[in-house]
């Protein structure tokens, strides 16, 4: 009797344990796919003011060039694997969007206060934007600056499209 309680209780114990050890209370979410329909979909789901939608078009998009990754990220201490940026092609806006998908070994957290600390929100001589947005879901980095209302819709869009 004493034998199959304590083998009843050893595998009630090792259920429980083997439970407990599945979860975790971080999600893991991963954003896949082009960082342009990352992007797209940021647009696409925040909420945007209509004339900030309607400037959209004219803005430029695309992979950043080695060039000018330390002008739109402020350092080139930040090693990524594939970027994003959209910009208004005239510089009378201070905005700027940039998705980096950076490698997976990567320390997140370094790298966001790495671009925190070297974002420049006067870069722009004639404006500024008044706030700096840096966050992740996943291995991808959100790094947006403008104006709070436009960034606040940004970064809302972004965790959702992590599931928070």
């Amino acid at each position: 009797m004493f034998k199959k309680k304590w083998i009843v209780l050893s595998l009630i114990t090792a259920a429980a344990l083997l439970t407990a050890c599945g979860k975790t209370d971080k999600k893991e979410t991963e954003l896949v796919g082009p960082l342009s329909e990352v992007m797209d979909s940021l647009y696409e789901n925040a909420d945007l003011p209509q004339d900030f939608r309607d400037s959209l078009e004219s803005y430029s998009t695309g992979e950043i060039p080695a060039e000018s990754a330390e002008y739109l990220i402020g350092t080139t201490d930040v090693a990524y694997e594939e970027s994003y940026f959209s910009v208004p092609m005239m510089n009378v806006v201070a905005y700027q969007c940039i998705l980096l998908r950076l490698p997976e070994d990567a320390d997140m957290e370094a790298a966001k206060q790495t671009l925190a600390d070297n974002a420049d929100p006067r870069k722009w001589v004639c404006v500024e934007a008044e706030s700096v947005v840096v966050e992740n879901v996943g291995n991808v980095v959100l790094f947006i600056m403008g104006d709070s209302q436009v960034t606040n819709a940004m970064s809302e869009a972004f965790k959702a499209l992590g599931g928070e």
